[in-house]
């Protein structure tokens, strides 16, 4: 058996994003929030001012480094996908709530031309796309006390608190040490399949997450740690009535894989089922470079370290190696 521990942390340490991507991603963040704050500021001054709050992966470390792709001129781009949450919060009898629409345009004017490329208008944000490929999306919330709506375009005001989830995140991590690098290969895993098979539509980094951390199995080490959780995602997916992902947070009990087609629920099973099965033929065999290969080919791409070419020595030889050569080792009162 060969345990891919030293590539695993090798490929992580690849898709983890240093502290300079992150400075350089929270940089284009503070810009365009001084942006649309002075949009409101100008055009707006009657109204509720925006406030920011970051939110997502970000603010959960399992950001990845995405897979390069290049652009019809050749240019390569890394899309990044950060979050940040736009809210209007509610102070006095003179505050209005405006309408769904209403907030969604406005933010929409307040980014024109920020990036020389148009704003994009999602039902459930307004997003911004950069030059280099990453792209902010805005998600738009009203506050009053304690109560957090998120301006939905087609399903009207929901109850929502992303910072709910992030915290729920970051509290279960306390005790799962290995699972911000699982959720970050799990991401790295669906970047690399979505790419290689273009019609394919894996569940999003938010529902992977929630997978992840609910079926959570530690290990000695991060190559048992990930195949045990994906093991477990596995098995629940499959059992009678389990294809569900159910948010832990605002607003509880919401399945957020109800509105899956069947057709991309099968996609998905089959999928990860393939990814499962690696995990196990890999753990299987005893060469490194052979294990490696597995999750090459297949379910990482090249990012993934190929292991040396040679086999695993068991428990009991290397033990035996390591006794044989203590007893011809010379003693000190030899001499």
């Amino acid at each position: 058996m060969a345990v891919l521990n030293k590539e695993f942390n090798k490929f992580d340490k690849e898709i983890k994003l240093n502290q300079n991507r992150k400075d350089s991603l929270k940089k284009s963040r503070k810009e365009l929030r001084r942006k649309i704050k002075q949009w409101f500021k100008d055009n707006k001054p009657d109204e509720i001012q925006p406030k920011f709050h970051s939110q997502g992966s970000f603010e959960m470390n399992t950001t990845i480094n995405p897979i390069v792709e290049y652009d019809s001129d050749g240019n390569s781009l890394r899309k990044y996908d950060l979050d940040d949450g736009v809210y209007f919060i509610y102070a006095n009898e003179g505050d209005i709530k405006q309408s769904i629409d209403t907030w969604h345009n406005w933010v929409f004017k307040a980014t024109e031309n920020h990036t020389g490329k148009d704003s994009i208008k999602k039902t459930t944000c307004i997003r911004v796309v950069f030059s280099d490929g990453h792209h902010i999306d805005l998600p738009i919330y009203y506050k009053e006390d304690d109560t957090i709506e998120l301006a939905h375009k087609s399903k009207g005001w929901l109850l929502s608190d992303p910072k709910e989830f992030y915290e729920w995140f970051n509290k279960e991590k306390k005790n799962k040490p290995r699972l911000e690098a699982i959720v970050r290969c799990l991401k790295a895993w669906r970047n690399f399949r979505e790419l290689k098979s273009t019609n394919l539509k894996l569940p999003s980094g938010f529902e992977l997450t929630i997978l992840a951390t609910n079926n959570y199995v530690d290990a000695d080490n991060l190559d048992e740690a990930f195949r045990g959780t994906v093991k477990a995602i596995d098995k629940e997916l499959n059992e009678y009535n389990g294809f569900k992902c159910i948010r832990p947070t605002t607003p509880e009990g919401e399945d957020v894989f109800e509105g899956y087609s069947e057709t991309r629920k099968n996609n998905f099973i089959s999928t990860f089922k393939s990814l499962k099965e690696d995990c196990i033929k890999a753990s299987d065999e005893k060469n490194f470079k052979k294990a490696s290969e597995i999750f090459i080919d297949k379910q990482f791409g090249v990012r993934f370290p190929k292991g040396e070419d040679k086999d695993e020595q068991s428990k009991s030889d290397a033990l035996k190696e390591s006794l044989a050569a203590a007893a011809i080792k010379p003693k000190p009162y030899a001499y």
